[in-house]
């Protein structure tokens, strides 16, 4: 396992879009499934759902504990919100039949780390396990993580670490030197048989056998929400039909092109909502349809 990388570029957008029929329909492009939030985070779950909408995906359904469904439901119009549980998330039948039917599904943002979260997390990546989507894996949603039985066949979880993330996974750090970092994040997903979104100034994307690297000219993605709408890019690109390398390479770059562009305009004075409302502009000239 070398420390060999390519850097991810405008080409990963290409590669990532879809052409859609004139005549199509909001399912047809794509329907993403969006599970978390808390009490606490009720926001994270909208930004994720936002920017999967704002990247494409025709259809978006959010769960989050029923204590947070009328606070969630006011912060947008453009999502369908559902709970699952009430006070606490938890899986039943209503999310089982939504992951069937959806094309890819993103779980762990602000969902916390209860016993019943975490139940709830490794449910969810099982189900879309068994019926072959693509979960993007986020936040506390991790920790599950360490719990699921891994195989070649889960090459279509994503899962997008920052460092402290990385270590409640492999019980370590990533290395601070960048050449041994690659080879952590890549032994990680090797191992684990996933697809490892290492998240830093220079984010790394690797299945363990490619490996493809950010260099963003900016920080102004480093404030709160940020990875939030990071997994609902994601997502919305692999709903629409793209790979899961392809949807996690395209994420990564489109994420960190819109925070180098409003650095530009707004300095480090960025936010997350900045983030989703730019997704349209930067990445218009790759609709195609037919």
């Amino acid at each position: 396992m070398s420390g060999e990388y390519e850097f991810l570029g405008r080409r990963d957008l290409d590669a990532a879009s879809r052409p859609l029929r004139l005549y199509a329909d909001k399912r047809e492009r794509g329907t993403a499934l969006i599970v978390g939030g808390s009490s606490r985070f009720h926001g994270a779950p909208v930004l994720a759902s936002l920017a999967a909408l704002r990247t494409g995906a025709g259809y978006v359904k959010t769960f989050v504990p029923g204590a947070v469904v009328d606070p969630v439901r006011r912060l947008s119009p453009n999502i369908i919100v559902a709970a699952l549980g009430t006070r606490q998330i938890r899986f039943n039948r209503e999310i089982k039949k939504e992951i069937a039917r959806s094309n890819a599904i993103a779980v762990g943002m602000g969902i916390g780390i209860g016993s019943s979260a975490l139940a709830c997390s490794r449910r969810i990546i099982d189900s879309s396990i068994g019926n072959k989507k693509t979960v993007v894996v986020d936040a506390d949603a991790l920790k599950a993580l360490g719990d699921i039985r891994f195989s070649a066949r889960n090459g279509s979880i994503i899962a997008t670490p920052h460092d402290g993330e990385f270590r409640m996974i492999t019980g370590a750090r990533p290395s601070t030197d960048f050449s041994a970092r690659i080879k952590d994040a890549a032994s990680l997903a090797a191992k684990k048989g996933i697809i490892v979104v290492l998240k830093g100034h220079k984010t790394i994307v690797t299945d363990g056998e490619r490996t493809r690297v950010c260099r963003p000219s900016s920080a102004a993605l480093a404030t709160m929400g940020s990875g939030d709408v990071l997994s609902g890019i994601i997502c919305g690109y692999a709903a629409q039909g793209a790979t899961a390398f392809q949807a996690a390479c395209a994420g990564v770059y489109l994420h960190a092109a819109i925070g180098d562009r409003l650095a530009k305009k707004m300095g480090m004075h960025v936010i997350a909502t900045d983030l989703v409302d730019a997704i349209p502009l930067a990445i218009k000239e790759f609709d195609k349809s037919y």
